[in-house]
């Protein structure tokens, strides 16, 4: 199995609290990964080092083989890594499509070429079956919704590894089973995923590894034994 991204030993302090203590993990190709720990582990630090939010005090990020130093989302986003966030990452006041490419409008001649947007928008959200025009502002629709159109915008990346930090807290079963179905697809294609969930028949479902934290330290990282899917 080829190795997407690899954390060694990284370490991260606030205000002189260690909230994480020389952790590794690996993400391979065609595996999802449930990244689990009580509140406060370190789950959502250690992902925001990998997406350039924060950056680590020590230790390797090692992406496609090579040492990387992201210091802003941008440049991960740019790499190849798409991050799902608990807390909706999106503008209401904008439309559905304008959220989905915001700051990676394709332009031609100097112009944004609206009509592409909105037509490869509208292509994600069938991927996920959701039946959106990609011209409502997203105020407008529900919070259900609105989670699918920030799954929407990481499908749109095109990334070797996603991150999904609880994905389903906002959605109903039928949004989760599409869920599901669109990990396997990704899966599939051979992307390296991370699963943040504290729903354990989801991780069972859903997931080929474990990784453990608590406070702060990586205390377990193997192969799940999946369960078999239910209708």
């Amino acid at each position: 199995m080829t190795t997407l991204l690899q954390l060694q030993g990284i370490e991260k302090s606030f205000s002189g609290i260690n909230v994480l203590k020389s952790v590794d993990l690996t993400i391979r190709a065609g595996r999802v990964v449930a990244l689990a720990g009580e509140n406060g582990a370190g789950k959502s630090t250690l992902m925001k080092i990998i997406s350039g939010i924060y950056q680590r005090d020590a230790g390797k990020v090692v992406y496609k083989g090579k040492e990387v130093e992201f210091t802003t989302a941008r440049q991960s986003m740019d790499a190849g890594i798409g991050i799902i966030h608990q807390e909706l990452n999106l503008l209401p006041e904008l439309s559905v499509a304008e959220n989905i490419y915001l700051g990676r409008e394709p332009t031609k001649l100097g112009k944004i070429q609206w009509d592409v947007i909105e037509r490869e928008s509208k292509k994600y959200l069938a991927q996920l079956k959701q039946d959106i025009d990609p011209k409502t502002p997203l105020g407008r629709l529900s919070i259900a919704q609105q989670q699918m159109v920030e799954i929407a915008k990481a499908l749109s990346l095109n990334a070797e590894v996603i991150i999904m930090d609880e994905p389903t807290d906002a959605l109903t079963d039928i949004e989760t089973a599409i869920l599901f179905e669109v990990v396997d697809e990704l899966r599939a294609q051979g992307k390296g995923l991370v699963f943040i969930s504290h729903r354990l028949g989801e991780i069972f479902q859903m997931c080929d590894d474990i990784a453990i934290l608590r406070d702060g330290e990586m205390v377990h990282q193997a192969p799940l034994q999946r369960s078999p899917k239910t209708t």
